[in-house]
């Protein structure tokens, strides 16, 4: 079971191709890194991904089905979004945004309560969502997510570097909220451009390069490596093993 993206081109008005006859795919029960230089279209990839944009060609499947053929709700009950830079037009609670979360399934029993201890947003519950930092707002917004999916273990959640603006330890707390997720079955598609927290994290890779077009996939272990990583961002790339197991991806500018 996956998110398929089959020969996908996208293009924005009068502007150059911004994905080049992309086939890729998020696998369910595990966390896909989507990785690449500035202006590669990963986060027009993962928008696609989620249907909130309209391919110029290709198509998008979910679990077999056509992305375009459901309903605004029976996408909401599947797949669950979390951008980069949030943004409300209304200055509603952060209780009350988390809560848009039950509204695909109508489901409660206690997951906001939940939601709110656990990415520690409980003292800050009934404080206006835009008086918040850049990085409270993400954490609200992976809150809401993960009411959104968790109900449906066949279900997928797609986020743009929802991390970017965290301190370490909320960033640590998010991603393992995502990991904990993809073990219970649902699907993660992550924009990520931290190498070392790609690789710590994913089992699975999407790699594009500076033209929109797809340079490699599979496991991260297969992915991940020294030459395609230095090439597609074209500057050396070392792998260090560390202690622990995990290993990192440091840039070496000498």
């Amino acid at each position: 079971m996956s998110i398929e993206a089959n020969k996908v081109q996208f293009r924005y008005p009068k502007g150059p191709i911004v994905l080049d006859g992309i086939s890729c795919s998020v696998k369910s029960a595990g966390v896909t890194a989507i990785i690449g230089p500035n202006g590669s279209g990963k986060s027009t990839l993962i928008r696609l991904l989620a249907g909130l944009r309209t391919l110029e060609s290709g198509d998008i499947t979910i679990n077999g089905d056509k992305l375009r053929s459901l309903s605004h709700k029976d996408r909401a009950k599947q797949i669950a979004f979390i951008e980069q830079r949030p943004n409300l037009a209304f200055d509603f609670s952060v209780q009350r945004v988390i809560e848009f979360g039950i509204h695909a399934s109508r489901v409660d029993d206690g997951a906001v309560s939940e939601a709110l201890e656990r990415f520690e947003l409980t003292d800050i519950a009934l404080k206006p969502y835009g008086h918040l930092s850049v990085g409270q707002q993400q954490r609200v917004s992976v809150a809401r997510a993960w009411v959104q999916i968790a109900p449906n273990r066949n279900g997928y959640l797609l986020a743009d570097e929802p991390c970017s603006a965290m301190d370490p330890k909320h960033a640590l707390q998010t991603m393992e909220a995502l990991k904990s997720l993809a073990q219970s079955g649902v699907g993660v598609g992550v924009v990520i451009h931290d190498l070392t927290s790609a690789a710590r994290w994913a089992e699975h890779a999407i790699v594009l390069n500076e033209q929109g077009k797809l340079v490699a996939q599979g496991s991260a272990d297969e992915v991940f490596t020294e030459s395609v990583l230095s090439s597609v961002f074209d500057v050396q790339i070392q792998r260090h093993n560390l202690p622990n197991g995990h290993w990192a991806l440091i840039p070496n500018h000498e």
